[in-house]
């Protein structure tokens, strides 16, 4: 039996519109800015850690009391949906601009209510309550998707998720005070698709603003509530703990040609569609997370839930009050996780720590002397456990901040300071210039295979011209690769060019030949490849 497992967005949707990253531009609000100082200076904070132990409590009801009337209910409205809901729920969403993961759900959900749409069929487009619109041609009636927030200050800034509101034409939070609601149309301050967090604001004043946590203080096993808006059940409340900390490298989240930056609470609170963008908080009542994603084989919760931790979901916020956008640092490698192997052959006490597999062309880390490599053990104090932290922890500082690396490099530590870039897109696509190392190139030509399936050539003037090679770079070329190959497989490509072979420099094809040669499991092999160099460890065929 094949058991398939999903995740799921913690949203409502009617559209497929979840994952993406654009936003109307009406409904965006470039005079609202603030500066970081003044946004924070609206916050209510409440860093201390939790008393440990203490007696069982029987009931959060005064939790619940303090906390609820911060959490909002987030309908977006958009053509789309409109469409689709006026079509009797007839008109499949484009799937398409969704994750790969997401898709089959979704799909599987809307053939479903086409059948039950085919079986019971309703004299006129109805709302999600069963309720017949006064103007079936009000693209606003039914909203596309229906998600959650919660009020951070009280004149109205709401944290929720991007996804929640991508794509909206029209955002409405619904504020419910006691007996009182009210229903508020919603101003996109700026969104963050790398980290699925969303600012939006109300024309409201005095609100009841939520008490933030230190997110940075939770222990596996903290008591913990979800709120929000599950399957549109508005004020809903799930009790559970903390099961994890750090969750990360999960695909959860896709930014558009930007990487995504995961750091996820996990907990069995029940999360469900609706959820998303409500508010996980802890045993006083402190908001310690914002509700994003489930996993799940069936879209709804199986107990693994995942939110934002608040310190990442406030920074994110604080940027975005000045100009919409998130400014992060850039370095400029691609990290590795070490393994037992890996740490072997570097001889390292753990597999702590994250190895640099490429350095970019002309990036501030090659310009702070990194090499492909280098492990890096921490960044400006801040300890670097694998791979997929060293990205959270650098993108968390400004363009233009210097960090220290702490670098292992043959056995010696090292530290150095590397000034950080802007990421953008233009970044991301190598727009740079060659790098300025200049090492003699070789002079003799021969051609054999370096390895099983791969190919290579000493760099002659033709090798040079065919694959762009400049005169500063010395090693050979791969001029034909096995796409069957274990090398392919890890990405090796033709017009690579092999710098170093196990850590020593290759100038010649005979030389490689004999450096591959070795009784270790691994081979090493340093590469350049279009002003980059890269590390890729290659397990013997």
């Amino acid at each position: 039996m094949k058991t398939i497992t999903k995740f799921t967005f913690a949203a409502v949707a009617a559209s497929g519109l979840l994952g993406s990253s654009e936003l109307s531009a009406e409904i965006k609000a470039p005079g609202l800015q603030l500066s970081s100082e003044e946004f924070k200076n609206r916050l209510q904070k409440d860093l201390a850690p939790l008393p440990g132990g203490g007696q069982l409590q029987m009931s959060y009801a005064n939790v619940v009391d303090k906390i609820l009337p911060s959490v909002v209910t987030v309908f977006s409205y958009g053509e789309r949906a409109g469409r689709a809901m006026r079509g009797g729920g007839q008109d499949m969403p484009d799937l398409d601009q969704m994750p790969p993961m997401f898709r089959e759900y979704f799909r599987e959900w809307f053939r479903q209510q086409q059948e039950e749409e085919e079986e019971n069929p309703r004299p006129g487009p109805r709302n999600r309550r069963g309720a017949q619109p006064q103007n079936p041609d009000d693209k606003e009636f039914d909203p596309n998707g229906v998600g959650s927030g919660v009020i951070i200050s009280n004149d109205g800034y709401i944290l929720t998720n991007n996804h929640v509101v991508a794509e909206a034409d029209k955002i409405e939070a619904i504020v419910q005070i006691g007996s009182t609601t009210k229903r508020y149309v919603a101003t996109v301050i700026g969104a963050d698709p790398q980290t699925d967090v969303a600012l939006i604001k109300i024309d409201a004043k005095d609100l009841p603003a939520a008490t933030l946590a230190d997110s940075a203080q939770l222990r596996v096993g903290d008591i913990v509530l979800a709120l929000g808006a599950p399957m549109e059940l508005s004020r809903s409340v799930s009790q559970g703990i903390v099961s994890a900390l750090g969750r990360s490298g999960m695909g959860i989240i896709r930014g558009q040609n930007m990487p995504a930056y995961e750091d996820f609470i996990q907990t069995d609170a029940a999360i469900n569609p609706g959820n998303s963008g409500g508010p996980l908080v802890d045993a006083l009542g402190r908001v310690i997370g914002i509700n994003t994603a489930i996993y799940s084989r069936s879209g709804m919760n199986a107990g693994i839930g995942f939110a934002i931790p608040i310190n990442l979901a406030l920074r994110i916020a604080e940027d975005l009050t000045d100009d919409g956008e998130v400014a992060r640092g850039y370095l400029g490698i691609l990290p590795a996780d070490i393994d037992a192997e890996t740490a072997k052959l570097w001889n390292l006490s753990d597999e702590s720590g994250a190895i640099v597999r490429t350095v970019r062309n002309n990036s501030p880390a090659a310009k702070a002397g990194l090499q492909v490599g280098d492990v890096i053990l921490s960044v400006s104090g801040k300890k670097i456990e694998n791979a997929s932290k060293l990205p959270l922890v650098v993108s968390s500082y400004r363009p233009g901040s210097e960090i220290t690396l702490q670098v292992q490099r043959d056995g010696k530590t090292l530290n150095l300071t590397a000034k950080l870039a802007k990421l953008t897109p233009e970044v991301l696509e190598g727009r740079e210039s060659p790098a300025e190392d200049e090492v003699a190139p070789p002079k003799s030509a021969s051609v054999a295979d370096v390895m099983p399936g791969v190919t290579i050539q000493n760099l002659t003037p033709s090798t040079r011209e065919r694959y762009e090679v400049p005169e500063e770079i010395s090693g050979v070329v791969i001029t034909q690769i096995d796409p069957d190959s274990r090398a392919a497989a890890m990405g090796v490509e033709e017009g690579d060019v092999i710098l170093q072979i196990n850590r020593k420099p290759v100038r010649a094809v005979g030389e490689a030949q004999q450096m591959a040669k070795t009784g270790s499991k691994n081979v090493l092999l340093n590469i350049w490849r279009k002003g980059d160099t890269m590390l890729f460890i290659l397990g013997k065929d």
